[in-house]
C-alpha cells in the first residue's frame, strides 16, 4: 500500500511532516519518516515500480493481440528489456501435478505466471480460456464497467452441480441473510447444504500488482491441480469466487508507466524510473479515488458494481488482497486496535482460525509474516470492513511489493515478483482450505450474525432513525437511497405519523434498527463509533511522550453529518404505513405552475437548486440569484434562491425546464406576478445575475492526487460542470484571461517550489483583472505565504500551555570568544521534559475527525447554506482569522465545547480550532480570493458541502468585474 522513499534534508510542508510509525505502509497522502529506513516516505504510493516484457506493451495497447504472437520478435529487436528468470511450473505448489488438458497460463499468455505483469486485457482472456474449457465448473459475470470502459468481472469456480445452481445458492443466502424470511427448520436445513462462499477480490490499488497475478495461479490451480489433495474438500464445500482485478484503470496506468521506465535487466533500486510513477499513480482510478475508501460512499462504478455483485452472494469469507511496502513481509489477520464495536466476538475468533492456518503453511514454506500490527478494523470503508459489516469474516492481506520485478530491501536484500505472487497465493488458498472443513461453522456464524442483529436492533435504545423531510430533500433523498442500495431496509412514509413526542410528515424516511443490517446501520447513522478507552488512552501516551499516534485512518464518518442531514435516533420503531425506498439517488424535480407568464423560482438550499443553476447556465437559460430573502405570492424565499424571468429566455424555456427538473431534482415555481410583498423585487440589482464560468482545476504534483480528482469529480459527476484541467508546470506561464475560475486542489508538496514567483504573479494579475482563485485544504497554506500574500489569513503554530511557557529555556546565547551557551540548571526531571518541548511546532494532526462549523449568515458566499455545517478534517492546518479590514470569515470552526461532530479530537486542537476559519473570502482588485482551510470535496462524499463549493465558483463569479 506504500511508497517512495526518498533521502532528503529539504524541509517540506508543515502539514506532510508527521512521523506515523503505525503508517508506515499506509496511503493516506502523507509524508512521514519511515523509522525503518530513516527515510522519508510519500503516501502517494508511488513508488517502485518495474516492467514486464516489451511482449506485454503490445498486449496493453491492443488487448486483441496474441501474446504469443508478440513473442514472435526476435530477440536481437527486443534488446533483452525486461528479461527475467523462468518461473518453473511447480514454483507455487510442489507436487500440484497439474492436469495438462488444462490450459495453463503459459499456454495462453505465452509466459508463467510471476514472469511478467499481466495487463488487464490479457487477465479476463486467461479467465475465459478457463471458462471456455471448464463451463461446468466456472462461469463468468461482468459486475461493471470502469470509467474508462474497461470491463469488470467475477468469476465463479466450484463443482458442476455448483455451477448449475449458483441461482439456487444465491436464493438461499439470501434467506440466511434475512432470518425473519425463514420458516421453521429451514435454516438448519439450508446451513447443513450451503457452500462456503469465498469471494477473493484483488488489486483495489492498480499498482499493487502481484495479487492481480495471483489470482491467475489461483483460478488455474482450483481447475487444474491434482497433486493437492485439499482440493476434493475444496470442491465439496466451497463456492469460490474471484474478482481478479478490482482496478484495472490504475493496474494499465502502472504497466504503462513501468513498461516505459525499463532497462535490460530488472532494476529494484528503488529510485528507478521503472519504480518511480509520476503523478498520479497507478494506485487510483481514473477519477483519482481510492477505491478501497469508497465501500460505504459508493462514488465510484467499481465499488457500485463490486458491492452490489457481493449482496448477491452474501459470502461467509471475504479476502482483500493488497501489497504494500518493500521492506515489509506479509500482513494477515488478527488486526490490531482499534477494532469496530459492531465486530462480534465469533468473527474475531475465525478470523484468528484462518490467521493461525495461515501462519502455519507460511512456515511451512519458510516465509515471514506478522499480525496484530498496522491494520485495524475500524473503519467500515474498506474492502474488509463493509463486508465484515455485513457479516462476513472479511481479511485482508498485505504482501511487501516488488512493484515491479524485483525490489531491493533497504537492508540490501531482493525478492522478485513472483515471491509475492506465491505468497498471496499460498495464503488465499490456505484460507479456502480452512473455509472448506469449517464449512458448517462458518455459515452458521453468517446466519447468527443477521440473526442477532435483528434481536439487538429489537432490544437496544435506539430502535430507529427517522429521516425527517427537510430543506435540503435532495441530500435527503440521496442518503436514502445510499443506505437502500447497500441491503439496508429503508422505507419511506405515505402518511404523517408520531414518534418520539415529534410529529413527522409524510415523505419522511424510517430505518428499523430492528433489521438483519443493524450493524451497518450503526456504523453509518450513529454520530460516532467508540475505539477502545485503553487504545483511546495509549494514544494520549503516546502524545504526552512526543510518538506520533497509532491510528490508521479517519475516526468520524457519520453519514449524516457529511451530508448535513437531521436523523433523529428513536427509541421506538413507528407503525406507520410506508413504502420501500427507492435506490435512485436523484428524485425527479418538478415545474409547479408551470406556464406561468413572469417568472420561475427555484428556492436555496437545496443540492438539487444547485445542481439546477449549473445545468441550467450550461443550456444558455438566463439565471439570476436573489442577493436576500424575499416574499412572492405569500411564500418567502430565502437568499441564494434563482429566478428565472420568462422574458429573459426563448421560447422553449418551458422544454428545457421539464428536462432539467426530471434531471436534476429541483423543484421550481412559476408566477404570473413579480410583485414583492417584502425584500428586493426580481428586478432590483440585487437580482444578480449569474454567468456559466470556465474553470480551470490545478493538475499534477504537487497537488493531491485524490483531492484534484474528488474535485474533478464533484463538479463533472455530481453538478455536470466540465472543467479544464492544467497541469501545474504550465500556470506560472499560461495566459489566464480565458478562465473565470482558478482552483488549486488540496496539495502533497509544494506549491511555492512548483508555481515560484512567476506563479505568484501570474495569479495575483488574474485576481486583479476580475478571477477567481478558489484554494482547497493545504494550497490554502502557500496563498497565506507572507511571502505570496494572496490571502491575508495566516498559519498558526500550536499553542503553548502555561507549564511549556514557564519551562522554556532562556534564548540561548553564545557570548563573544565563548565556545558555548549560558547554562542552566534541571530541578527535576519534570523540569527537563518542559525544557525539550519544541518551541515552534504545528498543531496536532487530525487524523480524520468531522467538525462542526457555523456560517456568516449575510454573507452571499453561504446564501442559501445551513447555518450549521459538518466538515471532514484532516491534517494541522490552523489559520488566524481575517479582520474585518481585510476580509470575511466566512463559515468558522464553532466554539470549544460544540466543534467536535464525530471522531478523535484531542483538546489541544479542539481547543485551538474553535472560532477559526473554516472558510475566508478577500476582495483583490477586480476579483476574489476564496480560500477553504479544509478540502470540502474530501472523498468525493461531503455531500452537505456541495453547495458551498458551488456557492463559491458561482457567485463569487457573478460578483467580479472581469477585465474583458
Amino acid at each position: 500500500m506504500k511508497c517512495l522513499t526518498i533521502q532528503t534534508s529539504q524541509k517540506w510542508p508543515r502539514h506532510l511532516n508527521k512521523a506515523h510509525p503505525n503508517n508506515l505502509n499506509r496511503c493516506c497522502g502523507r509524508f512521514r519518516p519511515n523509522p525503518e529506513t530513516g527515510f522519508w516516505s510519500w503516501g502517494r504510493n508511488m513508488f517502485k515500480s518495474r516492467l514486464m516484457m516489451a511482449l506485454i506493451a503490445t498486449t496493453a495497447l491492443m488487448p486483441t493481440a496474441s501474446f504469443a504472437q508478440s513473442q514472435a520478435i526476435p530477440h536481437e529487436e527486443l534488446g533483452a528489456i525486461g528479461t527475467v528468470a523462468a518461473v518453473p511450473a511447480d514454483f507455487y505448489w510442489p507436487g500440484a501435478n497439474y492436469d495438462p488438458a488444462v490450459p495453463s497460463p503459459k499456454s495462453v499468455l505465452g509466459y508463467q505466471i510471476g514472469e511478467a505483469i499481466t495487463p488487464h486485457a490479457q487477465i479476463i482472456r486467461y479467465f475465459e480460456a478457463l471458462a471456455a474449457y471448464a463451463p461446468d465448473q466456472m462461469k463468468i459475470f461482468d459486475y461493471g464497467r470502469s470509467w474508462q470502459g474497461k470491463r469488470l468481472i467475477y468469476a465463479a469456480i466450484g463443482s458442476p452441480e455448483k455451477i448449475a445452481n449458483l441461482d439456487a445458492i444465491q436464493a438461499d443466502a439470501q434467506k440466511l441473510a434475512d432470518p425473519r424470511k425463514l420458516a421453521a427448520g429451514e435454516a438448519e436445513a439450508i446451513i447443513a447444504r450451503h457452500p462456503a462462499v469465498v469471494w477473493l477480490a484483488y488489486s483495489v490499488h492498480g499498482d499493487e500488482i502481484g495479487p492481480a497475478d495471483s489470482s491467475l495461479q489461483l483460478a488455474y490451480h482450483l481447475l487444474a491441480a491434482r497433486g493437492d489433495p485439499r482440493m476434493a474438500e475444496i470442491k465439496r464445500n466451497t463456492l469460490v469466487i474471484i474478482v481478479p482485478i478490482q482496478n484495472p484503470d490504475g493496474r494499465d496506468r502502472f504497466i504503462s508507466t513501468n513498461l516505459n521506465g525499463t532497462g535490460m535487466i530488472p532494476d529494484g533500486d528503488p529510485m528507478s524510473a521503472e519504480r518511480d510513477q509520476p503523478w498520479p499513480g497507478g494506485r487510483v482510478n481514473h477519477m483519482q479515488f481510492d477505491l478501497n475508501r469508497d465501500w460505504f460512499a459508493l462514488t465510484q462504478p467499481e465499488t457500485r458494481g463490486h458491492t452490489a455483485a457481493v449482496l448477491k452472494y452474501y459470502p461467509v469469507v471475504v479476502v482483500d488482497s493488497h501489497e504494500m511496502g518493500s521492506d515489509r513481509s506479509f500482513f494477515f489477520p488478527p488486526e490490531s486496535q482499534p477494532i469496530n464495536p459492531n465486530v462480534t466476538s465469533e468473527q474475531l475468533a475465525l478470523k484468528n482460525l484462518l490467521g493461525q492456518n495461515n501462519g502455519r503453511w507460511f512456515d511451512q514454506f519458510g516465509l515471514p509474516y506478522f499480525t496484530r500490527e498496522s491494520y485495524d478494523l475500524f473503519y467500515p470503508g474498506y474492502g474488509d470492513g463493509w463486508p465484515t459489516a455485513q457479516g462476513s469474516i472479511a481479511m485482508t492481506f498485505e504482501q511487501g511489493s516488488a512493484r515491479g520485478m524485483l525490489a531491493k530491501r533497504s537492508d540490501g536484500s531482493k525478492f522478485a515478483f513472483r515471491d509475492t505472487v506465491k505468497s498471496q497465493f499460498v495464503a488465499v488458498l490456505s484460507t479456502i482450505e480452512v473455509a472448506a472443513r469449517e464449512r458448517g461453522r462458518f455459515v452458521r456464524s453468517f446466519y447468527d450474525f443477521r440473526r442477532t442483529a435483528i434481536a439487538e436492533g429489537k432490544s437496544e435504545a435506539v430502535k430507529s432513525y427517522i429521516l425527517p423531510t427537510q430543506t435540503d430533500q435532495s441530500n435527503t433523498d440521496k442518503l436514502a437511497a445510499l443506505l437502500s442500495r447497500q441491503g439496508i431496509e429503508v422505507n419511506r412514509t405515505t402518511s404523517n405519523f408520531t414518534a418520539c413526542g415529534r410529529t413527522f410528515a409524510a415523505g419522511s424516511f424510517v430505518v428499523s434498527a430492528a433489521q438483519p443490517a443493524k450493524r451497518l446501520i450503526r456504523n453509518l447513522l450513529e454520530p460516532d463509533t467508540a475505539m477502545e478507552a485503553n487504545f483511546v488512552a495509549e494514544q494520549q501516551r503516546r502524545r504526552r511522550a512526543g510518538l506520533g499516534d497509532q491510528i490508521y485512518d479517519v475516526t468520524g464518518w457519520s453519514l449524516p453529518l457529511l451530508y448535513n442531514v437531521e436523523v433523529v435516533p428513536c427509541a421506538t420503531d413507528p407503525a406507520v404505513t410506508s413504502q420501500k425506498a427507492s435506490t435512485a439517488m436523484i428524485q425527479p424535480g418538478q415545474v409547479i405552475n408551470s406556464d406561468a407568464k413572469v417568472a420561475f423560482v427555484a428556492a436555496s438550499g437545496s443540492t438539487a437548486t444547485s445542481r439546477f443553476m449549473a445545468k441550467a447556465l450550461q443550456q444558455g437559460i438566463a439565471l439570476r440569484t436573489m442577493a436576500e430573502a424575499f416574499t412572492l405570492e405569500g411564500k418567502t424565499y430565502p437568499a441564494g434562491s434563482l429566478v428565472l424571468a420568462r422574458g429573459e429566455n426563448g421560447a422553449d424555456l418551458n422544454q428545457k425546464l421539464a428536462s432539467l427538473v426530471a434531471e436534476t431534482g429541483a423543484v421550481l415555481t412559476g408566477f404570473d406576478s413579480s410583485w414583492v410583498t417584502n425584500g428586493p423585487s426580481l428586478g432590483s440589482d440585487k437580482a444578480i445575475k449569474l454567468r456559466n464560468p470556465r474553470i480551470l482545476l490545478a493538475w499534477d504534483s504537487p497537488t493531491d492526487r485524490n483531492s484534484a480528482g474528488a474535485t474533478r469529480y464533484v463538479l463533472e459527476r455530481k453538478f455536470g460542470v466540465p472543467v479544464t484541467p492544467v497541469r501545474m508546470r504550465r500556470l506560472a506561464g499560461l495566459p489566464l484571461s480565458g478562465y473565470d475560475v482558478v482552483i488549486l486542489p488540496d496539495g502533497e508538496g509544494s506549491y511555492g517550489a512548483a508555481l515560484g514567483e512567476a506563479g505568484a504573479r501570474n495569479l495575483r494579475t488574474f485576481v486583479q483583472n476580475g478571477g477567481v482563485l478558489i484554494s482547497l485544504g493545504t494550497a490554502t497554506g502557500w496563498l497565506a505565504d507572507p511571502d505570496v500574500d494572496l490571502i491575508g489569513l495566516r498559519r498558526e503554530q500550536a499553542t503553548v500551555t502555561e507549564a511549556e511557557a514557564k519551562g522554556r529555556l532562556p534564548e540561548a546565547k553564545t557570548k563573544a570568544g565563548a565556545s558555548g551557551v549560558d547554562g542552566v540548571n534541571f530541578p527535576d526531571e519534570a523540569t527537563y521534559k518542559q525544557a525539550i518541548v519544541e518551541t515552534s511546532r504545528d498543531p496536532t494532526e487530525l487524523d480524520g475527525a468531522i467538525l462542526r462549523g457555523e456560517i456568516a449568515k449575510d454573507h452571499w458566499l453561504t446564501a442559501g447554506i445551513a447555518p450549521t455545517l459538518h466538515m471532514m478534517v484532516a491534517g494541522s492546518d490552523i489559520y488566524r482569522p481575517l479582520t474585518a479590514d481585510v476580509g470575511d470569515n466566512v463559515v468558522r470552526f464553532a466554539g470549544p465545547d460544540q466543534v467536535k461532530a464525530s471522531g478523535i479530537v484531542w483538546d489541544d486542537i479542539r481547543k485551538q480550532l474553535a472560532f477559526k476559519p473554516a472558510l475566508a473570502v478577500q476582495s483583490r482588485g477586480r476579483g476574489y480570493v476564496v480560500a477553504f482551510t479544509i478540502d470540502p470535496t474530501y472523498r468525493g462524499m461531503a455531500d452537505g458541502l456541495d453547495s458551498l463549493v458551488m456557492n463559491a465558483i458561482y457567485f463569487s463569479a457573478a460578483r467580479a468585474r472581469p477585465v474583458r
